[in-house]
């Protein structure tokens, strides 16, 4: 009965957002639109509940952008323009990220793309590209945010650690903050000092406050968190050499296979090894690292690109759910759990920041 209650209150705050979105199409201003939808945030709706409600939007599967959020970490946006009052053409991306879970959850039990239907809003970032005056349009926009949410922060450009990228010479730079969420209003003049013809932008973010932000250095080699001491065990010097993943470079950046041969005959060498989740969490890691040099945004840095994403993809799942299977109260259980879920969504693996330099 509780169920059934909660459902019906979440599905009526997501037909208020929409019924109010409805209203604004074509006639509302940039400010008010805002305002209209950042209350979905609150109701966390899934992709599949926001499609019911957007179904003409169109969709943008997850990449490596250095934009929109967090590099990589979202699930897909679901995108719509907005022709407002002045000819402003505003475009506005509703940025769904993975469920989140516990490492003691079960994780799906095959690779389904359908999972992709189950992440949630956290997050709404609108652009008005190349505006007449960018300047006069975000003092309006403020003051129509300002309206409803109050006095804005001006942070300067060294305390700006909320992650949004290039945010250093956004002018001006507003912040609403709250317990549940942050909203951003800014302007991109295109840098410091922009060329003649640079891309000006108004831009608003607002986000939940369980929204990732920023770059996510997920691993740069070293023992994973919570591996026992390898103190007199005969495989030490073998795991020792896993942990220097340049100690496997071949000069070009392409040290991600030789780990992984390396590290698949320990584990046939050591089946009983103490030391086993955790190298199945570094082998997770290697394979889902080469993954990531499939995608074909991503700068090989002088790697050769592989040519069997979905090998590796299974591999990496496979190494995940090993890791998971020894030591789920490691404090790298959650990042496993949570790339799992990602790998078997389909979706690009988190970004790997690691490069093996002279």
């Amino acid at each position: 009965m509780f169920q059934s209650l909660s459902r019906a209150v979440f599905v009526l705050i997501l037909m208020a957002a929409g019924n109010s979105l409805c209203q604004t199409r074509g006639s509302s201003s940039l400010g008010r639109l805002v305002l209209s939808e950042v209350s979905a945030l609150d109701a966390a709706p899934s992709l599949a509940d926001w499609r019911n409600l957007h179904p003409k939007e169109r969709l943008k599967n997850a990449g490596y952008d250095n934009e929109y959020e967090s590099q990589g970490a979202w699930c897909t946006a679901s995108v719509a323009e907005f022709v407002l009052p002045g000819g402003v053409k505003a475009t506005r991306r509703a940025l769904f990220y993975p469920p989140s879970g516990e490492p003691g959850d079960p994780l799906p039990g095959q690779q389904d793309t359908g999972l992709l239907r189950k992440c949630r809003l956290l997050a709404l970032w609108y652009e008005v590209d190349r505006p007449a005056d960018a300047g006069e349009l975000a003092k309006t926009v403020s003051a129509e945010l300002g309206a409803s949410l109050g006095t804005a922060e001006e942070p300067p450009s060294f305390k700006r650690t909320d992650g949004d990228w290039g945010s250093g010479y956004w002018s001006p730079y507003r912040v609403w903050e709250r317990a549940n969420q942050r909203i951003v209003l800014a302007a991109d003049p295109g840098g410091y000092f922009p060329p003649p013809g640079a891309r000006t932008r108004l831009l608003v973010i607002a986000r939940s406050s369980l929204a990732p932000r920023g770059l996510l250095f997920i691993w740069s080699g070293g023992a994973p968190k919570g591996q026992p001491s390898l103190k007199g065990a005969a495989e030490g010097a073998r795991v020792t050499r896993l942990e220097n993943l340049c100690s496997f470079d071949d000069g070009r950046n392409n040290w991600q296979s030789p780990l992984i041969r390396f590290g698949e005959q320990l584990l046939r060498d050591f089946p009983e090894s103490r030391w086993k989740p955790y190298i199945h969490l570094t082998m997770a890691r290697a394979y889902a690292a080469r993954l990531v040099l499939t995608y074909p945004d991503v700068d090989l840095n002088g790697a050769n690109r592989p040519t069997d994403p979905e090998a590796l993809r299974s591999a990496a799942i496979a190494h995940f759910r090993g890791f998971l299977e020894g030591a789920r109260e490691s404090p790298e259980a959650p990042f496993a759990w949570r790339e799992a879920w990602r790998l078997l969504a389909g979706l690009p693996p988190l970004p790997i920041h690691f490069a093996c330099t002279d």
